[in-house]
């Protein structure tokens, strides 16, 4: 029987806005933010972390936490020592949701399980859609017509983007090969709400979305 654990993975080191999953985020924080949606995901839904920090917060949400031991959390790669934690896990398929975008909501991360499950458990990931003009880093256009003559994003080739916030793949599969999935066979699932896909990495970021947040939710105390 298949079954989908859902988790997102966080530290406190992070180099280019340093705690950020922990400091004050608009009278929270973004691991915060993070675990009441895990919490409506259910019983499949986890942290793996390694400071202890991370497991006070689990324990209050009521959200099972998953050590994490020191090198993994403290590592770039490869990816199969980062989530080497998995191992122990009793599920045959993973969702990581990305923890630094606190404007992701519950219902997106559910219809997205949904979407995989409905296509057959593929491994998929959240992308963008762009319409926009492109060039390859030898300055040459990458998606449109270098002899159009008017500057219309309806003319030019869509690209899809990245989204960095939902990546599902199969267990066996991660460990056998060490890497997600087949790029030739990953399912893209296009997200639409470009404010759900606000991404904290830099200090700017961090501000950004402070402001954002707190002009979406005027109640809520800075």
């Amino acid at each position: 029987m298949k079954k989908i654990g859902i988790f997102t993975i966080a530290r406190s080191n992070s180099e280019r806005c340093p705690n950020k999953m922990l400091r004050d985020f608009c009278g929270t924080s973004l691991i915060e933010i993070a675990l009441k949606k895990f919490k409506e995901l259910g019983e499949n839904a986890f942290l793996a972390a390694h400071e202890s920090e991370f497991k006070t917060l689990c324990d209050q949400e009521g959200v099972r936490f998953v050590q994490r031991s020191e090198r993994s959390a403290n590592i770039d790669e490869p990816i199969v020592d980062i989530l080497d934690f998995l191992k122990n896990e009793d599920f045959s398929h993973f969702l990581i949701v990305n923890g630094c975008l606190p404007f992701l909501k519950t219902e997106t991360i559910q219809y997205f399980v949904k979407h995989c499950e409905a296509n057959n458990y593929q491994s998929s990931f959240g992308v963008i859609r762009r319409n926009n003009f492109y060039f390859d880093s030898q300055s040459n256009p990458f998606n449109f017509d270098v002899g159009m003559k008017t500057i219309n994003t309806k003319a030019v080739e869509t690209l899809y983007e990245f989204a960095h916030s939902l990546y599902f793949f199969e267990k066996e599969y991660f460990f056998e090969h060490g890497r997600y999935w087949d790029w030739e066979k990953v399912n893209l699932f296009e997200m639409t709400d470009h404010i759900e896909l606000i991404d904290i990495d830099t200090e700017a970021d961090f501000n950004t979305a402070k402001a954002l947040w707190t002009a979406l939710n005027p109640t809520v105390p800075v």
